[in-house]
């Protein structure tokens, strides 16, 4: 088995393992029940630790690519699968029992705890004097108090359509609506373009608000993985075909919660898919200006010549979470399903935070905010990426781009629930992998978000994670030592 690894580079070498030894056996290189190197004998002629080679062998295994049997080694599975599965007669994932977002909130609530959990801006960043005096203006204004248009106030639409030019988007202010946040766009693209019942695609692992959506009107959900910014495009062409999706839902620029970007020649190979099956793909440019390296990939948007992405961002990010304000960019034949969805959820978003807005964007505050924020962030993630070498190095973790989060795997057989709760007790707060996925995968991982804690203060929060860590890691020499004593009689 021949494996070419970089070892500069944003991809995990386990990834790298998995995504490379998957190839070789869906182009036949490697055949039906082909037996693996052994894990002490490929980890010594790559230089690397048993460990990487367990997970990325623990990780092919969750896969159904390869089966491990004690004693006899790692085969690969006859009639591995390729197509991600949905079952069209179970019920939806239980998201809203679960409450994903509402326990991250109520996380943040809780002065005693030190939360990697939510993705949330620093506060000591918004601008609130700018926004001060642009309310301050515009409430001398007429009309501010009142409802305004459905389409969003033209002023703001026209600084947002010189915004996204930024982001290599050429758009007519006509073609935009504005929304409350990128939440509230998931929410009216998928009530005006899906039915209850449709199947619609997800990388994966995956912002949770879209799967706490798409169980709210009892959609299918299938996952497609991204393996550290590739896209398995075979495993999305499968999808296709099987379940014929009316949508997919994407952050391709500085994913939530991996912070890793689609490459172009993956976008374009996305976009000619929706081309060829005809299914409108939903951009999610949340962190698109949020970029932590010296350029950023242009939007996908920005690709597309034949009307196939609707496109959302916000706000929220990159200037303040209070001010839920977004904007949906789409074919114009797309827009009056859109806009009626729009009105029949909120009319209207507030004209008053809307003109706001368009006079902090018009007197050109936003580009030195980002700088100074960018700044800030980018001392943060790097703070964390060491902290976590220093203090977890059994774990593997993505090398964000942009964003304000990382995705962090948790050696095999470490527990993500009990993992979670043991940190909880220890002050840490963290967001568990499972709330990621729209399905189950049997290694432990969680999403760290970097942007509201100081350095300090991330260094002590994965200290105790290391605690915690080493912790775990210890149960089962502890349990193998206890059943390995004389046994006696239970009386």
């Amino acid at each position: 088995m021949q494996l070419e690894l970089e070892r500069h580079t944003a991809v995990p070498i386990y990834r790298q393992i998995v995504n490379q030894v998957r190839g070789q056996i869906q182009d036949g290189t490697l055949r039906d029940g082909a037996r693996l190197p052994p894990v002490r004998r490929l980890a010594a002629e790559c230089g690397l630790t048993r460990l990487t080679v367990h997970s990325a062998y623990a990780e092919l295994q969750a896969e159904g690519l390869v089966e491990s049997h004690v004693g006899r080694g790692t085969f690969v599975t006859a009639g591995a699968p390729t197509v991600p599965s949905v079952d069209r007669h179970a019920q939806p994932a239980p998201w809203i029992s679960q409450g994903v977002l509402a326990n991250l909130l109520r996380w943040s609530e809780r002065g005693d705890l030190l939360s990697f959990a939510q993705a949330f801006p620093a506060p000591e960043t918004y601008p609130t004097e700018e926004l001060g005096r642009a309310l301050q203006s515009v409430l001398m204004e007429g009309g501010a108090l009142g409802y305004g248009h459905i389409q969003g106030e033209p002023d703001l639409r026209d600084e947002l359509a010189t915004l996204l030019l930024q982001r290599g988007m050429s758009v007519a202010p006509d073609h935009m609506l504005v929304t409350s946040g990128a939440q509230q766009g998931i929410d009216i693209a998928l009530r005006a373009l899906t039915e209850p019942g449709d199947v619609i695609l997800v990388e994966e692992p995956v912002y949770p608000g879209v799967l706490e959506l798409a169980a709210l009107r009892g959609q299918r959900v299938v996952g497609i993985p991204n393996d550290g910014g590739t896209l398995r495009l075979d495993a999305l062409e499968a999808a296709c075909s099987a379940h014929d999706p009316r949508l997919l839902y994407l952050v391709p620029t500085y994913n939530n919660p991996t912070g890793i970007s689609l490459s172009r020649e993956c976008r374009e190979a996305v976009l000619r898919l929706a081309h060829a099956h005809t299914f409108v793909v939903l951009e999610d440019d949340t962190y698109g200006l949020l970029g932590l390296e010296p350029s950023a990939p242009a939007a996908l948007h920005s690709l597309d010549r034949n009307e196939r992405v609707v496109y959302i961002t916000s706000f929220s990010k990159m200037l303040a979470p209070a001010l839920r304000l977004g904007v949906l960019v789409a074919p114009v034949p797309l827009l009056p399903a859109l806009a009626a969805a729009k009105q029949s959820s909120d009319l209207v978003c507030s004209a008053l935070l809307q003109r706001a807005l368009a006079h902090y964007l018009r007197e050109g505050h936003l580009s030195t905010h980002l700088s100074r924020v960018r700044g800030i962030y980018l001392k943060r993630r790097d703070a964390m990426l060491q902290a976590l070498q220093r203090h977890v190095p059994q774990c593997t973790w993505t090398i964000p781009e942009g964003g304000l989060s990382l995705w962090l795997d948790l050696p095999p057989g470490v527990i993500e629930q009990d993992f979670t709760a043991d940190a909880l007790r220890h002050g840490v707060g963290l967001a568990p992998g499972a709330a990621f996925l729209p399905r189950p995968r049997p290694q432990g991982a969680m999403r760290l978000s970097f942007g509201v804690h100081s350095p300090e203060r991330i260094e002590a929060g994965m200290a105790a994670l290391g605690r915690v860590l080493a912790s775990h890691l210890q149960r089962p020499a502890m349990m193998e030592s206890l059943s390995s004593g004389a046994a006696g009689p239970l009386v």
